[in-house]
């Protein structure tokens, strides 16, 4: 599934807090800092896989959530088109059970602890319980039993109707738990916790799937990077970042570079103004490329791949260009 990089070579490398070490294809964590600030014990002789336990129970909370609700859209979806014509009870059979669906699926949501040193899992979280909440009341006076007696069979279905109006469109943050896992190392490996394992184990059991849900190969972890994710770092003229996203530019002494990864390599272009332009791939770690620049600000810009995987990559950048 995970596409092999430069930085599978590596042995060692931090990710969340936590020291990481790849054996076999399989990530081990080793004195992984939890958010209290206490330092979790892992044992050296075990050959099983570890995953900081906060970020291990923040990834089976925050799944088991999202597909309670997906399977609460699901189903309103599938009954959209079914309430006319039927018997008034499916309808208010309908409206109890949404009700009381997302009365759950908000206290699940609620219940997924933040995690304050990475704000983006509270920023998901908390988007998601807004929109819920943003829903549930008027679902709840919709549902109430005792606003049902009484009303005749279309009324019913209108109400019926109309909550499943609400339940699909509950929105999706932004940005999206598929977008923080496949741009956020941390997200992936949360993503890969045994309770989101099981979720999907699940899911495919449900849609009768033949092919049992193997746990995704793990991926080989970044090596750190002085500078972290601050592409502004660069601006001086010497640094060492983490790009992220699949393109990006970074501004190194009055120079713009275009960066684009794809996974198995690092594309980096200056485009001049008199129109030309250099390109330099990088596809192996310790890879080096070099950009030149003429006239009164003469000097060169040098990057090296640190590591790569199919999250991101980390260069280190020098200049010998005057600030821009």
């Amino acid at each position: 599934m995970f596409g092999g990089g430069v930085g599978r070579r590596r042995e060692m490398g931090l990710v969340a807090g936590g020291l990481v070490v790849a054996v076999g294809g399989v990530l081990f964590m080793a004195g992984a800092e939890t958010d209290d600030g206490e330092s979790d014990d892992f044992s050296a002789d075990t050959s099983e896989p570890f995953f900081n336990p906060s970020q291990r129970d923040w990834g089976g909370g925050m799944c088991e959530s999202m597909a309670s609700l997906k399977a609460l859209q699901t189903d309103s979806a599938k009954k959209a088109d079914t309430f006319a014509g039927s018997p008034a009870s499916v309808a208010s059979t309908y409206l109890t059970s949404a009700s009381s669906a997302l009365e759950d699926i908000s206290r699940k949501f609620a219940a997924v602890d933040s995690l304050t040193r990475i704000p983006e899992t509270e920023r998901l979280r908390a988007s998601y319980q807004r929109e819920i909440d943003r829903v549930r009341p008027e679902v709840s006076e919709l549902s109430d039993a005792d606003g049902l007696a009484g009303l005749s069979t279309r009324e019913k279905t209108g109400r019926a109707e109309r909550v499943t109006s609400l339940v699909a469109g509950i929105k999706e943050p932004n940005p999206s738990w598929d977008q923080l896992t496949q741009e956020d190392q941390w997200f992936e490996t949360a993503g890969n916790s045994p309770g989101c394992v099981a979720v999907r184990q699940a899911e495919q059991a449900k849609s009768g799937s033949s092919q049992p849900s193997e746990p995704p190969e793990p991926v080989p972890p970044l090596p750190p990077a002085a500078d972290g994710a601050s592409l502004g770092a660069c601006l001086d003229g010497a640094c060492e970042v983490r790009v992220m996203k699949p393109e990006a530019d970074i501004k190194v002494g009055g120079l713009t570079l275009e960066v684009t990864r794809d996974g198995s390599k690092v594309t980096v272009v200056h485009t001049y103004p008199s129109g030309g332009a250099v390109r330099v791939n990088l596809s192996e770690e310790g890879a080096r490329g070099t950009f030149g620049r003429g006239g009164d600000a003469t000097g060169t810009v040098t990057l090296e791949l640190k590591g790569m995987n199919r999250n991101g990559a980390v260069l280190r950048i020098n200049s010998s260009l005057p600030p821009g």
